[in-house]
């Protein structure tokens, strides 16, 4: 069975089964902003005579200009940002537009699923770098300066283990990243909702500009998932490699979305930090219930998932899942749905309210009890 396929015929079981607790699925459960939605509503009454497949200019302008307001970064948003259906999108264009048949890519393991599609997608082969120093599962530059490619993935936060790799870290890679000339794909998806620490961006380091394609989008930050709105942003080339295959594959992201992104990123921040703590909120209620029940895991530095170990209740991490969903009407996702040799791993996320976080580890301390 492949990665992915673990995943969905998980949540496929949960939806015959009555009173589950979701802590599998990435998808933010809090509400969008009411005012990008209003403001996205008013737009839509004056569209523009033709839609761009690169995007609207008013939404890459406000791109550009965050990342020159918050990072010190320059980019030109004619040339140096696309705007893409989703994350989703924007990471298969941005391995499509940048590997070749054969070439290597350096990945992260553990990592999320959709890496490993559109890798196979574009013929490129997958070197995986390892993580994992106890439980610590940021990538190092040790690991990066072992391996041999023409792209390196940073994803940072990690999906699916939560681990930040901190500033100092990021500085060390790309300078690996830069002496053997490699291009970075820095995923920084969910760069805003961090607990401890902010992302440093890749591109932000010394020589790395005109190396790095940055893959951002308004999905996780502003609770805007189905709005499918993403962007990759790079050197003038590869944009325009990107866009040319965009056009292609699916044209213009919908405008009513690219309103509500342009009034997400051009408007109030409040809820962002008013998400964030929620989120960090429901981080301390699971990881005071898995410290009770002595299951270690990573620290979360950011996102929404924690990685935890689940060796020593004597079964691997599937049928571990399989048994709590089944018996305890709780789904997690095993470790093997995001790497091989995470066999008693298992990935849960916090996309529930406190007091559900807290049924579903009273739940889950019966199940292992049981297993016992």
């Amino acid at each position: 069975m492949k990665p992915d396929e673990k995943r969905y015929t998980l949540m496929e079981l949960a939806a015959t089964l009555d009173g589950v607790i979701s802590l599998g699925r990435g998808d933010p459960d809090l509400d969008t902003p009411p005012h990008i939605i209003h403001e996205a509503h008013l737009r839509m009454a004056t569209p523009p005579a033709e839609l761009e497949v690169q995007g609207l200019g008013e939404l890459r302008a406000a791109i550009a200009k965050r990342y020159a307001s918050e990072k010190s970064l320059d980019f030109d948003p004619d040339s140096e940002i696309l705007v893409t259906n989703g994350a989703q999108e924007g990471l298969f264009l941005a391995v499509l537009a940048l590997l070749n048949p054969g070439e290597r890519i350096l990945v992260p393991d553990p990592r999320y699923g959709s890496y490993d599609q559109a890798i196979a997608t574009a013929g490129g082969e997958i070197v995986s770098l390892p993580t994992g120093d106890g439980y610590d599962f940021g990538l190092t530059a040790e690991a990066v300066e072992n391996a041999d490619g023409k792209l390196l993935l940073l994803v940072n936060p990690s999906n699916p283990t939560g681990a930040l790799t901190p500033a100092a870290r990021v500085r060390e890679i790309s300078a690996v990243a830069r002496d053997k000339g490699l291009i970075v794909l820095s995923d920084e998806v969910y760069e805003k909702l961090t607990f401890d620490e902010e992302v440093l961006s890749v591109a932000t380091c010394d020589g790395m500009r005109e190396r790095t394609v940055t893959l951002s989008s308004i999905s996780k930050t502003y609770a805007m998932t189905g709005f499918r709105v993403g962007y990759v942003i790079g050197p003038r080339p590869f944009i325009e490699a990107a866009t040319r295959l965009k056009s292609d594959i699916s044209g213009p992201t919908a405008l009513f979305s690219q309103y509500a992104a342009l009034a997400a990123i051009d408007g109030p921040q409040e809820s962002v930090e008013a998400f964030r703590q929620v989120y960090a909120g429901r981080l301390g209620v699971m990881s005071k219930g898995l410290d009770a029940l002595n299951i270690p895991y990573g620290k979360p530095g950011g996102g929404f998932f924690l990685w935890a170990d689940v060796a020593r209740f004597g079964v691997d991490a599937e049928t571990f899942c399989r048994r709590l969903l089944t018996e305890g009407r709780v789904l997690m996702f095993p470790g093997t749905a995001f790497g091989a040799r995470w066999k008693h791993f298992v990935r849960i996320s916090l996309l529930q309210p406190e007091d559900r976080i807290a049924e579903a580890l009273g739940r889950l301390e019966a199940f292992v009890e049981s297993l016992s």
